[in-house]
């Protein structure tokens, strides 16, 4: 007999699901929201039904939590948003299953049975393989736990890996956890930024050239890809390699040989080879950017670095980490984080990721100086503006504070101003416009760039009356 949670606003979901699995002899357990679900599962449950569109918040962003707790359930989705919206970031955040609503109960059953022989398999099988060092990757945070996990399944193979996530995650740091942890550790960790090639001189840069190939060839150059033998080629910003050097580097890639600008023999060079972008490379190879073939062949294995504000405490934790390495940097006494501090690090959006975190805190730490603890008056002044938009909300009908500005002496007549709901209506409809119309109508590209929730997405672009990709 199993344990199955049902996580589901809907009390006709709930109550259909639970004869099903009563009827086949599990114990059911219910909760009609996030917050009662995640109480729940903590109890030890072996499998989760789990809607996206729960009133407490987004079911999908909550997969790595309930996915961590102590009996580490599989997840299935069973959603009623229609389109397989999310469907993809679902399944990479790690769920079994994905099934639409209505769900047949033979689709409901054949989903748990192979959840269940899976679990049953897992635990007859072997122990997990040798720990994974962290290389400074620093996080506890559910998503990043997963992150981790996939790191090191990727360094224990020799497929080539590809890194995704927004800039200044740590898809480097995650690039070089995974050859510290390869068995190519003892070889060299070659790094090429992409963004930096020019068209001229990327054939160059990465095969070398010999004496005379070119005007300035003044002598023979061994290529990036030669200096990664027996080691790891690291292709960081993988989505600005030109498409005309697309095809030739699919067949290095394929074959391992290559040959160097104006030689007359090829070369070999025994690499593994990691990319990272943070660019969306399917859109690229339907626009024509990007060769689907390269990116088949570039993505056997995927890992997607979540973005710092999906990672809750951590920024409390890479707060204190930055803090200290900043102290060392400038000779100072180790300081304090004041609770206040850590309250206003959590209400900011971190569009830079761990990367912009790290230059906060080494500014903060310069303008604290000889202070032992540091406080919010020590961030940069963004941050705390920041902190003043999102973070305090005014008690409805407060009056203003003393010395404040107050209504205006001379009111504007009848209708020359709009309302604050109509304006606010009418901003909120210009932004999800350039929003959809910049993510070519992906709901889920447009919530990881806004950093709403999906049901958030959709909700707003019903208020504003904008159509969503497949919903014309």
């Amino acid at each position: 007999m199993a344990r199955i949670l049902v996580i589901d606003d809907d009390e006709f979901i709930r109550d259909s699901l639970s004869r099903c699995f009563s009827d086949l002899g599990h114990e059911t357990l219910l909760a009609a929201n996030l917050a009662e679900g995640l109480d729940r599962a903590e109890t030890g449950v072996d499998v989760i039904y789990l809607d996206l569109d729960l009133p407490d918040g987004d079911g999908q962003k909550a997969i790595e939590a309930l996915s961590a707790t102590a009996s580490r359930p599989e997840i299935i989705v069973i959603t009623g948003l229609g389109d397989n919206y999310g469907a993809k970031e679902t399944l990479a955040r790690g769920a079994w299953d994905y099934i639409p609503k209505p769900a047949s109960p033979h689709a409901v059953k054949a989903s748990l049975a192979g959840a269940l022989d899976y679990r049953k398999d897992r635990r007859g099988g072997p122990q997990a393989g040798p720990g994974f060092a962290a290389c400074g990757i620093i996080g506890e945070a559910p998503s990043m736990q997963r992150a981790k996990e996939l790191l090191a399944r990727a360094a224990r193979s020799e497929a080539s890996v590809l890194i995704l996530g927004e800039t200044g995650v740590g898809k480097e740091l995650a690039a070089q956890a995974i050859h510290v942890n390869s068995s190519r550790s003892a070889g060299p960790f070659v790094v090429v930024d992409c963004s930096n090639l020019t068209e001229t001189l990327v054939e160059s840069v990465l095969y070398g050239h010999v004496k005379g190939a070119f005007t300035g060839a003044h002598a023979d150059r061994r290529g990036l890809v030669a200096e990664a033998d027996g080691g790891t080629l690291f292709l960081d910003e993988i989505g600005e390699l030109p498409i005309s050097l697309q095809k030739s580097f699919l067949r290095v890639l394929q074959e391992h040989r290559f040959r160097a600008v104006g030689a007359g023999r090829e070369q070999s060079s025994d690499f593994r080879l990691v990319a990272a972008t943070n660019r969306d490379l399917e859109a690229m190879t339907r626009a024509g950017t990007f060769r689907s073939d390269l990116l088949f062949r570039l993505r056997t294995v995927e890992v997607c670095l979540p973005a710092l504000r999906e990672r809750g405490p951590d920024v409390a934790m890479l707060a204190a980490h930055f803090a200290v390495q900043s102290c060392d940097r400038y000779g100072l006494a180790p300081k304090k984080l004041s609770a206040q501090l850590r309250k206003v690090l959590s209400v900011y959006a971190w569009p830079g990721n761990v990367r912009e975190l790290g230059n906060v805190m080494e500014a903060t730490v310069i303008e604290a100086g000889q202070d032992p603890v540091i406080y919010p008056k020590h961030l940069p002044a963004h941050i705390r503006v920041s902190f003043l938009d999102k973070g305090r909300k005014r008690r409805p009908g407060s009056a203003p504070a003393a010395g404040g500005p107050g209504p205006s002496r001379r009111e504007k007549p009848a209708g020359s101003i709009l309302s604050y709901g109509e304006y606010k209506a009418l901003r909120d409809q210009a932004y999800f416009q350039q929003l959809m119309e910049v993510c070519e109508h992906d709901v889920t590209r447009a919530s990881r760039l806004s950093g709403l929730s999906v049901p958030s997405i959709y909700r707003h672009l019903g208020l504003a009356g904008i159509p969503t990709r497949g919903r014309q």
